[in-house]
């Protein structure tokens, strides 16, 4: 790769097919906002060895990437994930809200507050219903 392809593909996001033509936009213009991601990928920091992050795009801003490498945060969407891929959904039945906290030692660091959408809250209720009665009827 030469030195063009190289400033074109850091200028684009690392090279993650959902950031081209985006800008990276700022973490904390998240903060305290309902939001639902539309793209996301954990990827290892190219700067810090054992440390993740989490670049992702939401719903509604076709303008901008963000990035978090928020331990708290990465460990979150990471058993968001976990549990979407568990019952094969996708990140658009969830609402998340970044919030900043302070520990009892008074560092700031950022959570996530996840819901499920109404609607997905039903559709899931019914679903597991209808597992339950299908496991009940004798054969």
């Amino acid at each position: 790769m030469g030195i063009y392809e190289a400033v074109k593909k850091v200028n684009e996001g690392g090279g993650l097919e959902f950031t081209k033509n985006r800008e990276k936009g700022e973490f904390d213009t998240l903060l305290n906002r309902p939001v639902t991601i539309e793209n996301i990928a954990i990827l290892d920091s190219r700067f810090y060895e054992g440390k993740e992050n989490a670049v992702f795009t939401v719903e509604g801003n076709a303008a901008h990437f963000y990035r978090t490498g928020g331990e708290t945060v990465v460990a979150q969407l990471k058993d968001l994930q976990e549990g979407l891929d568990e019952d094969g959904l996708d990140w658009d039945v969830l609402t998340l809200t970044f919030q900043q906290v302070r520990s009892k030692q008074g560092r700031r660091y950022y959570v996530v507050k996840a819901q499920l959408k109404p609607e997905i809250e039903a559709q899931l209720a019914e679903r597991a219903s209808q597992e339950a009665e299908a496991e009940n009827i004798p054969l």
